[in-house]
C-alpha cells in the first residue's frame, strides 16, 4: 500500500501552534510533555465522552510488546521514542498491528507506504505538538487525512454555536457542518434561451443542498453540477443505430468556411414580470446528490447545486446533446448564485427568489456529460465560475462520436449517437402531461439532430463545430482542474489532451491527472489524495484562503501502468523539455511477415457470436480470430525502459481495391506480463465516510490482474477518403497508392525493455466503427509508411 500526498502543507511552528489550539487541543510548553501528551491523545477519540471510556481506548492501542498507549502516558513520562509514538500512531491511522506492520519496527512500514515521520525521539512538548499536527494531516487506512477521520467519528460534532462559521487546518475547509441538517429546495431560473419554441424563456430548474448555517447569515461557496441524468434516463432501444453494413463513397469535399459554425442571433424575449420576493423555497429537493466529492464538501459548508438543463424534467425546452443552448443553461445558473440573474419559486407565479445565501464564488464538478458541460461553461467566460473540475470530459462533441471521417461510437455503446443521447436525457418524457404536449416540437428537434449528426459521411461539419468546445478555450478566465483515464476509450484521451494544449498559454492555473483506469471518478482511489487536494484547491478558489495550492499541486499527475499505486508529478505533458519524437519505418524497423491483407472482420465477428467487448480483447491478441484481417508488426525491444507520452503519429502508403474504405490502427503492449485491470478493484466497501454519523462510498485501487500477452496502448481511426483532415473528401482510385496521415489517442505508458511494442493495421473496427460486409483488400507500402513516437526522456 502507498499513500501518495500531495495536499499536505508543512507551515511554520508558530502557526502549528495555532492552528492546534483552533481544534481545542492543550499546546502551553508549561503543561510538559506528560500531561500535554495525555491531555492530547485522549481528544483523538471523540466517541468516548468520558475519562473511562478513553482510558480503555487507550489502552487499546500497543506500542510494543507489553505496553499500551495508557501505559505510556504516566505522569513520570520523559521522553516518547520514534517507535513507541508511530506504533501508536499507526494503529489510529487504521493500521493493525501484527497484522499490517511490525510493532517494533513501524517506522519501516511508514516509509514503505509513503506516511511522514519526525526525525527525532519527543522529548519536548514542541516536539510532540510538531509531530501531533503531522499525524492529523497524515492519510489513513481509510484513503481520507487523520482529521477528517476523527470528524468522521464526531470530533466536530458541537462545534457550530450561535454565530456559524467555517474552520480552516492545514490550509483546507473542515468537516463541521452537519451535511444531514441543511436546506433540499428547487427553484426555477430564467433564461435567455427559447428553445422549445414558444416565445417565452426557458425556465430551468435547479434543486439546492445548503447548509442550515446560511439563515444565520453565513454566505457560501457553492459547487454546481450540470447533470443531464439528474432527472432519470430514458429508454434508447428504439432510437439506438445498427452499424451500417457499408461505408458510403463521398462524392463532396467541404472547405473550412462551410464548417465553420456562425453563432445564431437570440430572439428578443421578455422577461417574466415579477410579482413578489421570498427568501425560502416553496417545492422541496426530494432528489438526491449523486457525487460523493460534492457531499464530502456539504459538510465543509459548501453548498451544492444540481441542475439538469434544457429539455428535462421540471424545466422547459429541448435537448441538443452539446450545443450552444446547453452551454448557455449551465451558465445561467451560475449567474442566478452570482446575482446576475432572476429565479422564481414556482413556475407560473413569477415571484422571485435570489440566491442570498451563496458568496457568488463558483466551482463546477462532475465527470463524462456533467465533466463536459463545466467545460463548456468555463467557455464563455462567466463571472463568478472561479474553477471547474472536470472528469473525463468531451471537449468536442466530434471526437466523442466521429473520427477523421468515419462514424465512430465511444467505447462499449455501438450504435450510441448524439440522438440516442438527446432521447437518453429527454426527462420532459417521464412528465406525461408535459411530454404529450411537447411531443410535436420535440419530434422536430429529435428528427433534426438525428439529420444534422450525418451518420453517412462522418465529415466534420458545422453542426459539429458548434460543439466543439476548444474553437473558445480563449475566452476562459477560470482555473481548471482536468481528470482522465489513460484506457478510457469511452471519452478517449484525445479530448482532454487537446484541452490541455488549448489551455496551456492561457493565464490561468491548470491541473491534469490521467489515471490507469476507464470512464471513472478518482475521489475514492485509495493510492491518490485527491479529495485533499481539491479541498486545498477549492478553499484557495472558492474560500479566499492563501494556502499556495497553485503552487503546491502538480501540474500534471499520472499514474505509473508498471509500479502499482505510483503516481508522478510533472511540469507539463507531451511538451517542453525532456520530451523528443522517434520516427520509425514500417519496413526498416519493424518486422512483418506480410504486407497485405484482406478485411473479412465482419464475417469472422458474426462467425465467433463476436461482442464489442470480446472484439476489442481479440484484436489486440498477438493470435487472434482476425490474423488474416490485419497487419502485426512488432517492434524489436528497446535496449532500455522507455516511456511514452503524448500523440503517436501515423503515415501510411497504401492501395485499396475498393472507392473508400476504413483504416484502424491500433498501437499494443506486447510481452507476457501483469498489467493494470480493466477496472478498479474494492479495497474496502463502504469505508470512504464523508462527514459524521453521514453517508459513506467504496474505497478502490488500480491493481494488476494475471498476466496477459499484449494490452491495447492507443488507436486510431480514419475515412481513407479524409486524408488530410475531417471535412475535406479525396477521391480514392482502385488499385492507385495514396498517402494518408493521422494521429493515434494521446498516451502515457511505461515499457520495460523486457516488453515491446507492436502495430496493428486493419479495416473495420467492430466495436467502433461501421461493419461493412464486402471485402477490401489491403496493401500497404511498409518502405513508404511510418509511425513517430512521442517519447519522455527525463522526469
Amino acid at each position: 500500500m502507498k499513500l501518495n500526498q500531495f495536499a499536505r502543507l508543512t507551515p511554520d511552528a508558530a502557526t502549528q501552534l495555532q492552528e492546534l489550539q483552533n481544534l481545542g487541543f492543550a499546546t502551553d510548553p508549561a503543561l510538559g510533555l506528560a500531561k500535554l501528551a495525555r491531555t492530547d491523545f485522549a481528544l483523538l477519540f471523540p466517541e468516548a465522552r468520558t475519562a473511562t471510556t478513553k482510558a480503555q481506548q487507550l489502552s487499546g492501542i500497543a506500542i510494543d510488546d507489553h505496553r499500551t498507549l495508557l501505559d505510556l502516558l504516566q505522569p513520570g513520562l520523559t521522553v516518547i521514542t520514534r517507535q513507541e509514538f508511530y506504533a501508536a500512531a499507526l494503529q489510529l491511522l487504521g493500521f493493525e498491528g501484527l497484522t499490517d506492520f511490525k510493532l517494533e519496527d513501524p517506522l519501516s512500514f511508514a516509509a514503505a507506504t509513503k506516511l511522514p515521520v519526525v526525525d527525532e525521539d519527543i522529548a519536548t512538548p514542541q516536539q510532540f505538538l510538531a509531530a501531533l499536527y503531522l499525524l492529523l494531516t497524515t492519510r489513513t487506512k481509510h484513503l481520507v487525512n487523520y482529521l477528517d477521520a476523527l470528524a468522521t467519528r464526531g470530533f466536530f460534532k458541537d462545534f457550530q454555536g450561535d454565530t456559524p462559521r467555517f474552520l480552516f487546518f492545514n490550509g483546507k475547509a473542515q468537516n463541521v457542518f452537519d451535511p444531514r441538517r441543511i436546506h433540499r429546495e428547487v427553484v426555477w431560473i430564467e433564461s435567455d434561451l427559447d428553445t422549445d419554441g414558444d416565445g417565452q424563456r426557458d425556465l430551468l430548474e435547479a434543486t439546492i443542498f445548503r447548509p442550515l448555517e446560511t439563515d444565520a447569515g453565513l454566505r457560501v461557496p457553492v459547487l454546481f453540477t450540470a447533470n443531464p441524468y439528474f432527472h432519470g434516463t430514458n429508454d434508447v432501444d428504439w432510437i439506438t443505430h445498427k452499424p451500417s453494413d457499408a461505408v458510403a463513397v463521398k462524392t463532396h469535399s467541404r472547405t473550412l468556411e462551410e464548417v465553420t459554425a456562425k453563432p445564431e442571433p437570440q430572439p428578443a424575449l421578455p422577461h417574466r414580470e415579477v410579482k413578489g420576493e421570498r427568501q425560502t423555497a416553496e417545492v422541496y429537493g426530494d432528489e438526491d446528490g449523486i457525487y460523493p466529492l460534492n457531499d464530502y464538501f456539504l459538510a465543509r459548508g459548501f453548498a451544492t447545486v444540481y441542475s439538469a438543463g434544457i429539455g428535462t424534467r421540471g424545466s422547459d425546452g429541448v435537448r441538443e446533446t452539446g450545443g450552444p443552448g446547453e452551454t448557455a443553461s449551465a451558465v445561467a445558473v451560475i449567474e442566478w448564485l452570482t446575482g446576475a440573474r432572476r429565479a422564481f419559486t414556482n413556475r407560473t407565479d413569477n415571484i422571485e427568489i435570489k440566491a442570498w445565501w451563496s458568496n457568488g464564488k463558483v466551482a463546477m464538478t462532475g465527470k463524462s456529460y456533467l465533466g463536459t458541460l463545466a467545460v463548456a461553461a468555463a467557455t464563455s467566460g462567466v463571472e463568478g465560475l472561479k474553477t471547474v473540475i472536470s472528469e473525463s470530459a468531451i471537449s468536442s462533441w466530434y471526437d466523442y462520436y466521429r473520427e477523421n471521417g468515419l462514424v465512430v461510437a465511444p467505447g462499449g455503446f455501438q450504435g450510441e449517437d448524439a440522438d440516442v443521447l438527446a432521447v437518453d436525457t429527454y426527462s420532459r418524457q417521464k412528465n406525461t402531461g408535459d411530454y404529450l404536449k411537447m411531443k410535436p416540437t420535440w419530434d422536430k428537434a429529435l428528427a433534426a439532430i438525428t439529420r444534422d449528426q450525418d451518420r453517412t459521411t462522418g465529415d466534420y461539419t458545422a453542426w459539429w463545430d458548434a460543439r466543439n468546445y476548444r474553437n473558445d478555450l480563449a475566452n476562459i478566465t477560470c482555473d481548471v482542474v482536468s481528470t482522465h483515464g489513460l484506457n478510457d476509450w469511452n471519452v478517449k484521451p484525445k479530448n482532454v489532451i487537446k484541452l490541455w494544449d488549448g489551455l496551456r498559454d492561457l493565464p490561468i492555473n491548470k491541473k491534469l491527472i490521467l489515471h490507469q483506469g476507464q470512464h471513472v471518478y478518482v475521489n475514492n482511489i485509495l493510492s491518490l489524495d485527491f479529495t485533499d487536494m481539491m479541498n486545498l484547491w477549492l478553499s484557495y478558489e472558492l474560500l479566499d484562503v492563501q494556502n499556495g495550492a497553485p503552487e503546491l499541486l502538480p501540474n500534471v499527475l499520472v499514474q505509473d501502468n508498471v509500479e502499482e499505486q505510483t503516481w508522478h508529478a510533472y511540469e507539463d505533458f507531451g511538451a517542453g523539455a525532456g520530451h523528443t519524437e522517434k520516427t520509425l519505418n514500417l519496413a526498416e524497423d519493424f518486422t512483418a511477415d506480410r504486407a497485405s491483407f484482406a478485411d473479412t472482420a465482419t464475417q469472422t465477428f458474426n462467425a465467433h457470436h463476436e461482442t464489442s467487448d470480446s472484439y476489442e480483447l481479440e484484436i489486440v491478441k498477438p493470435d487472434s480470430f482476425y490474423n488474416t484481417s490485419r497487419l502485426w508488426l512488432d517492434l524489436p525491444h528497446f535496449a532500455d525502459t522507455v516511456t511514452l507520452e503524448g500523440t503517436p503519429h501515423i503515415h501510411l502508403r497504401l492501395w485499396i481495391d475498393q472507392p473508400t474504405a476504413i483504416l484502424s490502427v491500433r498501437l499494443v503492449d506486447a510481452g507476457e506480463a501483469q498489467r493494470f485491470g480493466a477496472t478498479a478493484k474494492l479495497v474496502e466497501g463502504a469505508g470512504y465516510k464523508l462527514g459524521y454519523d453521514y453517508k459513506a462510498t467504496n474505497i478502490l485501487e488500480f491493481a494488476k490482474v494475471a498476466p496477459t500477452a499484449s494490452k491495447l496502448i492507443t488507436f486510431g481511426h480514419a475515412n481513407v477518403q479524409n486524408q488530410h483532415n475531417a471535412y475535406e473528401n479525396v477521391p480514392v482510385v482502385p488499385g492507385e497508392p495514396f498517402d494518408i496521415d493521422f494521429e493515434l489517442q494521446p498516451t502515457h505508458l511505461t515499457l520495460p525493455a523486457d516488453r515491446h511494442l507492436a502495430l496493428i493495421i486493419h479495416g473495420a473496427d467492430m466495436a467502433q466503427t461501421h461493419r461493412p460486409v464486402a471485402v477490401t483488400n489491403y496493401h500497404v507500402d511498409l518502405d513508404q509508411s511510418f509511425l513517430t513516437l512521442p517519447l519522455r526522456t527525463q522526469d
